[in-house]
């Protein structure tokens, strides 16, 4: 998608199609983004849907921003704040998508391959678990949903060094799990 094309005909061509042509690139992201922060899926859906929103209520103003995947980002993540200072909620909760983990480490399956990757996940998902919730939600950015450590620092309201420096401790931590918890 051509975003900077997109965001033209939503503020001045034909809104309603580059609206949506703007929800199908982001939704499925958004959503997975969002759920790093809350537990339900409702919840995380609900934020996106206010991410929209604010993109159609904006639209007139979008010509002034930069870089709009970041822009779409910070604007959910604004929304996970607003929500968890609603619930009351201090800590984030941020759980590695172990369904998309595992589509991703299948090519062939055996029982013994099939084993393997569970415990391998199994292990993974609790080492990032374990990791501190800046370094997560870093990780997740950069590693998993594979954008710039600018957009990340964007998103997350930080410094790209910041951001540098949390994936970079995320990185060494796992390391460091996982190659204790493989030799014990």
């Amino acid at each position: 998608m051509d975003i900077k094309q997109t965001i033209n005909e939503l503020v001045s061509g034909n809104a309603q199609r580059a609206m949506k042509d703007i929800y199908l690139y982001y939704y499925p992201k958004l959503v997975l983004f969002v759920s790093y922060y809350v537990q339900s899926k409702h919840d995380a859906e609900e934020i996106v849907s206010d991410t929209f929103y604010d993109i159609w209520e904006q639209r007139e103003k979008l010509f002034k921003v930069q870089n709009f995947n970041t822009y779409i980002y910070a604007i959910a993540r604004n929304h996970i704040f607003d929500f968890l200072k609603y619930k009351g909620k201090t800590g984030l909760h941020i759980q590695y998508d172990a369904q998309e983990a595992e589509r991703l480490l299948q090519s062939s399956s055996n029982p013994e391959t099939d084993l393997i990757r569970k415990d391998l996940l199994d292990r993974l998902n609790a080492a990032i678990e374990s990791l501190p919730a800046q370094n997560k939600i870093a990780f997740k950015l950069v590693r998993e949903m594979r954008l710039k450590y600018k957009e990340a620092a964007g998103i997350m309201g930080i410094s790209l060094k910041t951001v540098e420096a949390h994936v970079t401790s995320a990185m060494k931590r796992l390391e460091k799990i996982l190659d204790e918890d493989l030799n014990s």
